[in-house]
């Protein structure tokens, strides 16, 4: 993603907790059936969220310090939520996963994604100065929480770190066996965007890692990948990577590689590919539709579905689909224009249509990318940014949407890519919840596939750090939920202008109210079930 790709570089060159309900006027903002509830400034990237019960749990950082950890609040009321612990514990992304092991209603179980090499697993390790450190360590940190309800987190204690190739970028949630075996499984989604103590051109063969259980694999440069965690519930301690490891390729594709020089991603002053590694093979997100056990992996170069087996590995080897653009396949990609990297994905309720976003390397509202020429492609300038919508069975296009052809007379410094997001529950069509960075977050029907509409908006007035700074955005309602019209969305803020970031920010959608089944007790990133 382009601005992570340059908050990474800015850590690479440079190797509050008070949360209140919004009260300002704003008038000058741009909304449609959408409200601002409440914004937790706290001088901080706030990157992903995850819910349980009446608690969301997002997780921060910055990249020019050691700063880092989760904060958890207290949602029952989502006018005005209460921050109940600010969790000390230094790593980027800090991606959350949380779960109820004893069905209490309150989550006793964290997980918390780390894509930077740190010089020991525990959370009070420094930062390695160099990120190819061989003895470093990236992956996942596993916490138990205490889980008393009339005084809940107050205790959280890591208990194992599972090393991983090139750290974890963002973390995927299967839980389909878990009554069966008592396990849950999590993907590992991270590619060599930078080298890592076991990742990159020349660090992968590193065989001496005190933290890596399978060293030399993966043997491949590029990652080519996806890492499996098994944590067993009643001992999450034992947690660790499995054996199997399902090989991510591009089938169709020319180069077989996302090379980041095609989409000219360099660093301010630097020669392509700059500090970066030269280019990937592996995926960035997995979305997982627990019914149909299907997944949709959001890989870079391509986007992919994968039917899920009976022991939860997806089935890359035989892609259900493969949508790639026209531009970086040569002409043979079934999605039109130019797609600068597949960040993440999503289904609809029933998973015969999944939505493809696209984040975009370059910048403006909406943005344009300068893509060099290759043998199957001539150099240009192409908008980027949007997001795709394609039919599951058939690999049909169906329609794509970029919120910067809407927004009238955006500031020069907004960049509107779509990022991260949510479909809805409970209602009687396909809604999505998404986040565009500076553009704010929306709600878009998808009912009719081949005929979007946004129906609900909210923009935070701009430009600059006055402006909407959103990661992602996901509609919850809780299993209290009772006051008033509409579905509660839950935000991240931050992503460019930490200094004056939003921390989690609640709106409200007045949109109609989800029936019984989008009461949901539990909301983890990218897992529907």
């Amino acid at each position: 993603m382009r601005r992570a790709f340059l908050l990474v570089l800015a850590a690479l060159l440079a190797l509050g907790t008070l949360s209140f309900p919004a009260s300002a006027s704003h008038n000058a903002d741009q909304h449609k059936k959408m409200d601002l509830l409440f914004t937790s400034p706290n001088s901080a990237i706030n990157s992903d969220l995850a819910f349980w019960g009446d608690h969301a749990f997002i997780g921060y950082y910055r990249n020019d310090r050691a700063v880092g950890g989760v904060r958890i609040f207290d949602i029952s009321n989502p006018a005005g939520p209460r921050l109940v612990r600010d969790f000390s514990c230094d790593g980027l992304q800090n991606d959350p996963i949380v779960w109820d092991r004893d069905g209490n209603g309150v989550a006793d179980l964290m997980l918390l994604a780390v894509d930077r090499t740190m010089v020991a697993p525990e959370c009070g390790a420094a930062r390695s100065v160099n990120h190819g450190d061989p003895t470093g360590w990236e992956g996942v940190r596993v916490f138990e929480m205490s889980d008393d309800p009339a005084n809940p987190f107050a205790e959280i204690t890591q208990v194992k770190a599972v090393y991983t190739d090139c750290g974890a970028h963002t973390i995927t949630l299967w839980p389909g066996e878990v009554d069966d075996t008592g396990n849950l499984l999590v993907y590992v989604s991270s590619y060599p965007l930078r080298a890592g103590p076991t990742c990159g051109d020349t660090e992968f063969l590193n065989a001496a890692n005190p933290y890596d259980e399978d060293p030399g694999s993966p043997a491949n440069p590029l990652h080519g990948v996806i890492q499996v965690i098994e944590v067993p519930l009643d001992d999450p301690s034992a947690a660790n990577e499995l054996p199997v490891q399902p090989a991510i390729s591009y089938p169709g594709d020319p180069d077989g590689i996302n090379d980041w020089c095609e989409r000219s991603v360099t660093g301010p002053g630097q020669p392509c590919p700059g500090p970066f590694e030269p280019a990937a093979v592996a995926c960035h997100d997995i979305v997982v539709h627990v019914e149909t056990r299907l997944a949709g992996g959001a890989c870079a170069e391509q986007g992919q579905v994968w039917e899920i087996d009976d022991n939860g590995i997806p089935d890359t080897a035989n892609p259900v689909l493969v949508s790639d653009d026209e531009l970086s396949s040569g002409g043979t990609g079934n999605i039109p224009g130019a797609i600068d990297f597949f960040h993440s994905a999503m289904f609809d309720n029933d998973a015969t249509v999944v939505n493809w976003v696209d984040e975009s390397f370059g910048s403006g509202c909406p943005p344009m990318t300068t893509w060099q020429a290759r043998p199957w492609h001539p150099a240009g300038e192409h908008k980027t940014g949007k997001m795709f919508f394609s039919d599951v069975a058939t690999g049909a296009f169906l329609s794509e949407f970029q919120v910067g052809d809407l927004r009238p007379d955006p500031a020069p410094t907004a960049y509107c890519s779509a990022h991260m997001g949510m479909s809805v529950k409970g209602i009687q069509r396909d809604l999505l919840v998404n986040a565009w960075y500076t553009g704010g977050v929306d709600v878009i029907d998808f009912s009719k596939p081949t005929r979007l509409k946004e129906i609900a908006y909210y923009d935070i007035a701009g430009p600059g750090p006055q402006g909407s700074d959103n990661w992602s955005a996901y509609p919850y309602t809780g299993p209290l939920f009772e006051r008033g019209p509409g579905i509660p969305v839950y935000a991240s803020d931050g992503v460019h202008t930490p200094d004056s970031a939003r921390g989690m920010v609640v709106f409200r959608t007045i949109i109609e109210k989800p029936g019984q089944a989008g009461i949901v007790d539990h909301l983890n990133p990218q897992t529907m079930d």
